[in-house]
């Protein structure tokens, strides 16, 4: 039963799905993984690209009433995936962005070479305007080599931290394989999410990391990973 805060289901609004069909493909492949609840995280970027707020909630009703009509064992919720910009933290407030299944918790990312004052900014800002925060897919970006920083983001501005399936799946070289090897040991991960964009080049893999972090970590260990957490976060 596991819980996935971040996929791109939602057809014709972002880089994921970009068709009815692929959305149902990939609610199909979600269900088959395993999953049975999907935060529907498209892709926002406020101040600079408007967000097609109707559009996606009127593809989200229907794939929403596509699972019940089928009758398929899974609960879709609606969100976003926020690029942090000076504007996110009001706008978010304001209601012009989904946050995660309604809650008041936030999944920031970052351009790719985000500074890591910027971080701590985007972390306190979120936080001060009362949202919980989610950094997605963490290994992405440079800052967070340090350990030092990952300790301070977690310990002073109570930021959480999720990392793709793929990422536990795929080696990307001895450093690199190093530093997840730590993140996990160490307990930083708080959630494992897919990030699926489609069924092909970028896949829902729940399944077989939950395997993978079983064997490495314990079953108990893997279940919080792969749902506990994320259930907990938002009373699911």
């Amino acid at each position: 039963m596991f819980v996935d805060i971040h996929h791109h289901l939602i057809y014709g609004v972002d880089d994921g799905a970009q068709t009815w069909e692929d959305t149902q493909k990939m609610i199909l492949r979600a269900v088959d993984e395993g999953i049975t609840d999907i935060v529907c995280t498209s892709h926002a970027t406020p101040g600079i690209i408007p967000f097609p707020t109707e559009k996606y909630l009127a593809h989200f009703a229907q794939a929403q009433q596509w699972c019940i009509d089928h009758q398929l064992p899974v609960t879709l919720h609606t969100g976003c995936e926020i690029l942090y910009t000076d504007a996110s933290p009001h706008l978010l407030k304001e209601g012009h962005y989904p946050s995660l299944a309604e809650t008041w918790t936030v999944l920031v990312e970052f351009s790719g070479d985000v500074p890591y004052s910027r971080m701590c900014e985007a972390a306190r800002l979120f936080g001060n305007a009362g949202f919980t925060v989610i950094f997605a897919h963490v290994e992405r970006f440079d800052p967070m080599r340090n350990f030092k920083h990952v300790r301070e983001l977690r310990e002073e501005y109570g930021v959480y931290m999720q990392m793709n399936a793929n990422t536990v799946l795929m080696k990307k070289g001895f450093f690199a394989d190093r530093w997840t090897r730590k993140m996990l040991d160490e307990g930083y991960i708080d959630c494992i999410a897919t990030d699926a964009h489609n069924t092909t080049s970028r896949p829902c893999r729940m399944q077989e990391c939950f395997e993978k972090l079983k064997a490495s970590y314990g079953v108990e260990a893997a279940e919080e990973l792969c749902g506990g957490f994320q259930r907990r976060l938002l009373n699911l």
